[in-house]
């Protein structure tokens, strides 16, 4: 079961959260937070946590967290000391692998895009935990790894913002497509990641491409950090428990780990592949 953590209610931050959620609903912009209220991130997140509790009260499941702003490089110019990160719900996970190493769709699955303001694609690395995690060594092992595409939405003109207005923002998070499951997955399996190399493609057309270094050095290194330095900030999300939808594995989360490529523009009607040396690639049509 999902538990909420209650949070002293502050009446701007509240205003906030339901401009958000109007915003997400319609596909709209809104003004920048963090020049018309000054927002901090330590209001971010409490805005993170007020929008969570108002969807798991309408009956939205946790699904996860996604971590972002994982290029150290960028930390000094937001004044950053740690990535942030976000809940990902049961409601925003597309499931378009086979559940297993192998076999790959024959026909590319829709994957539905919403009503969005500024939708974008990344390609990520995406953990999965069967159930509770359990710290062996300096972060949790997963029980599973596939390659990912999130998609990306910004309710603010031009994608500008800090990362406190990303964080409100439901953390840039508007979907989560998940290819192939690799299961089992060893430790070093899971080091070794930090030399992937990705990339997505669309008719043909390569549109970005990286590694996975691109994400602290390693996707392992994002695990250590959400274990870590950022336990604090999801521990504010009062969030536990896991999907019990058919299919997925039962009661579990995932953690996707940040984007390996640079952001592209999403169209409607398109059919991306997501690729990678070390994982199993897959392809999803956006409807």
């Amino acid at each position: 079961m999902t538990r909420l953590r209650d949070t002293a209610p502050l009446t701007g931050h509240y205003a906030l959260a339901d401009s958000l959620l109007h915003a997400q609903a319609k596909g709209v912009l809104v003004e920048l937070p963090s020049i018309t209220d000054g927002l901090t991130l330590d209001e971010a997140y409490h805005i993170g946590a007020l929008i969570a509790r108002r969807r798991i009260r309408q009956g939205w499941r946790w699904k996860g967290w996604k971590v972002g702003f994982t290029n150290r490089e960028i930390w000094s110019k937001w004044g950053l000391d740690q990535p942030i990160v976000g809940p990902v719900y049961d409601e925003t996970v597309f499931d378009v692998g086979t559940g297993s190493t192998g076999a790959r769709n024959r026909e590319p699955p829709p994957v539905p895009a919403g009503r969005r303001a500024a939708l974008m694609i990344e390609v990520e690395v995406v953990f999965g935990f069967d159930g509770p995690a359990t710290t062996a060594g300096r972060h949790p092992m997963p029980d599973w790894v596939a390659l990912g595409a999130e998609l990306v939405d910004c309710h603010y003109a031009g994608w500008r913002l800090h990362p406190a207005d990303a964080v409100a923002d439901f953390g840039l998070h508007a979907g989560l497509v998940i290819g192939p499951r690799v299961q089992p997955v060893s430790a070093d399996a899971v080091e070794a990641l930090r030399d992937v190399v990705v990339s997505l493609s669309a008719s043909g057309e390569r549109l970005a491409a990286g590694k996975g270094r691109a994400v602290l050095d390693g996707p392992a290194n994002v695990l250590a950090e959400l274990y870590g330095p950022l336990a604090e900030r999801t521990a504010g999300y009062g969030v536990t428990g896991g999907s019990k939808r058919g299919g997925d594995g039962g009661a579990g989360y995932l953690v996707s780990t940040g984007t390996l490529t640079p952001l592209v523009e999403a169209t409607i009607g398109t059919t991306y592949e997501a690729e990678a040396d070390q994982l199993p690639s897959f392809s999803f049509a956006l409807v």
